[in-house]
């Protein structure tokens, strides 16, 4: 482990320990350097891939590593732990397109280029050398009595344990379990595979755990072996000749939101809990571990309203909640998303109001406080609130949180100018409605700047769409964030009358270990007298897993998949 170097010439003050492992693909990265910029701290990273610095709120944190993409943190108030994930410089490479004349070659160009899994495309090109192996199926043989045995026969680094198959040597950190290949057949994941004959067969692709974690997530960290039958290969063909030219199809490969989403230990104890006496036993006889972590609380108020149809309870273990991270703004911003959720404005009004006390240079603290008093019919404090974002030297009508607060602004200017108390002047000239035709208006906001995700929009014509929040894809958004202090965005959907749209998300992390909420607010018949609003809470902690979120269309009214 490196030592801090001494700093001349330089005040730092308020500095805080900061730690976490740098990782390529789960493995560890040893020696990579963790520098503070323009301060000459700086340290290395010990053989579990573990480094532990000391920075300055506003500080940037870059990690570097030889092959590697540089990340660079900028750190926050609530910043503790940052786990980073590193990934090969040369990945952007995977972005560029080859155009070719030869039209009739297009598709075998790119299915050559290309892995289609159960959770989208791989481009071969941002996998190291040597992590794909693929076979066609002229190429197997008929020696082996089974797929598994065949495949052994050609793959040296495959074994057979048990009937399952174990890639070697295996550069996961995972357990013994873990390391177990699972087999991806025509879209469908198994541990075991089906009984397959091998004439039967298009292709086979043998995945290592480090080309397959980030599709499939901890499941395929023992590697993936991905199977593709003739059958699927002509049902793909003759759509293709249906379909020409639409090369950004939506294939289903979500799964319900509600499938996955992470139960709280201990939440079956609670059947016995009627009062809130018996619920301060309950807390008393848990571990710390549970009880300074805020989605715990989230979990067990959660559970209460919604198991037991208890709203005494499940609001009082907010409120204690609310009191125990009163000093903590990740924690309340997602109490405050809960009480927007449950329609308890006033209480939300309340969160709001700490977190601009306790985050007074950040533009979303402004905006969270003015959209939850227009929740809260107080639209004249909503008005002065926009307005003191304004005065805090913000501006709108740019992108990110400039979009939402200018669409919120000029719907309280519009609709509501005369209970907001609004007075012309240079600050709202030209205010006016945009998107006012649009079916839906979508708002998504998260508690953490640190959370990456993926976000897909998918049309009535199955044609889809992507939002990337994420430090691989959008480190200059990222930046711009922490450094103006907003974590929201706006989007605007059309023609539900012909259909579905359906939102999914995938979650990457968040560079520590604790769930991520994301809020999703939608409205319907936006910026009209008959304006409807519904929120809906999302607590993701499972990573690389493709979630659908919403379901949308003009008929029926918001629903989880």
């Amino acid at each position: 482990m490196g030592n801090y170097a001494s700093v001349f010439g330089q005040s730092r003050s308020k500095l805080k320990e900061i730690s976490g492992y740098v990782t390529y693909n789960d493995s560890p990265i040893e020696n990579a350097n963790v520098i503070v910029k323009n301060t000459g701290v700086k340290t290395t990273t010990n053989k579990k891939g573990y480094y532990k610095i000391k920075a300055a709120e506003k500080e940037i944190i870059e990690f570097s590593s030889v092959g590697m993409k540089p990340v660079e943190i900028m750190v926050e108030d609530v910043t503790k732990r940052l786990n980073i994930a590193m990934v090969d410089e040369l990945n952007e490479l995977g972005e560029v397109v080859l155009k070719t004349n030869k039209k009739k070659n297009s598709y075998r160009e790119e299915e050559e280029s290309t892995i289609t899994t159960s959770y989208g495309k791989i481009n071969k090109k941002s996998v190291s050398y040597g992590r794909i192996k693929k076979i066609r199926g002229k190429e197997l043989t008929v020696q082996g009595t089974s797929l598994i045995e065949t495949l052994s026969g050609i793959v040296k680094y495959l074994s057979i344990e048990k009937g399952r198959v174990r890639i070697v040597p295996n550069l996961s950190i995972s357990s013994p379990e873990e390391s177990l290949a699972i087999w991806d057949i025509d879209g469908t994941v198994y541990e075991y595979p089906p009984n397959l004959a091998v004439g039967d067969i298009d292709k086979v692709t043998v995945l290592k755990s480090v080309s397959a974690t980030t599709k499939y997530g901890m499941r395929g960290s023992g590697g993936v072996i991905v199977v593709r039958t003739i059958g699927v290969k002509s049902k793909k063909q003759k759509k293709r000749k249906k379909k020409k030219g639409k090369q950004n199809g939506y294939g289903n490969g979500a799964v319900p939101y509600t499938s996955v989403e992470s139960k709280t230990p201990f939440l079956t104890t609670l059947d016995t809990i009627s009062d809130h006496e018996t619920l301060s036993k309950f807390f008393q006889g848990l571990s710390s571990n549970y009880l300074e972590t805020p989605d715990f609380y989230l979990d067990v108020s959660k559970y209460f309203k919604t198991e037991k149809n208890n709203d005494s309870i499940s609001l009082q273990v907010l409120s204690d909640a609310q009191d125990i991270f009163k000093n903590d703004p990740e924690a309340l911003k997602a109490i405050a998303y809960t009480y927007q959720e449950r329609g308890l404005h006033q209480k939300a009004v309340d969160v709001y109001t700490k977190l601009v006390e306790l985050r007074p240079s950040y533009a979303q603290s402004y905006r969270d406080l003015a959209n939850a008093y227009t929740e809260n019919k107080q639209y004249k404090k909503a008005w002065n609130m926009y307005l003191q974002y304004l005065r805090e030297g913000n501006y709108i009508l740019e992108e990110g949180i400039e979009k939402v607060v200018y669409s919120e602004m000029a719907f309280l200017y519009t609709l509501k100018k005369g209970a907001a108390g609004i007075k012309e002047n240079s600050e709202i000239k030209g205010l006016g409605l945009q998107n006012s035709k649009s079916d839906i208006r979508l708002v998504f906001e998260w508690d953490t700047s640190e959370a990456e995700f993926a976000i897909e929009f998918v049309d009535p014509q199955s044609r889809a769409f992507n939002f990337e929040h994420s430090q691989e894809k959008d480190s200059n958004r990222i930046m711009d964030e922490k450094q103006r202090g907003y974590s929201s965005n706006e989007f605007y959907l059309y023609d539900l009358t012909e259909g579905n749209w359906f939102i999914n998300i995938t979650y990457l992390g968040n560079k520590k270990d604790k769930p991520s909420y994301v809020k999703a607010s939608v409205y319907r018949n936006w910026g009209k007298i008959n304006q409807t609003k519904e929120v809906k809470l999302f607590k993701l902690k499972r990573k690389n897993y493709k979630m659908g979120l919403l379901k949308l269309n003009s008929k029926l009214p918001n629903s989880e998949y």
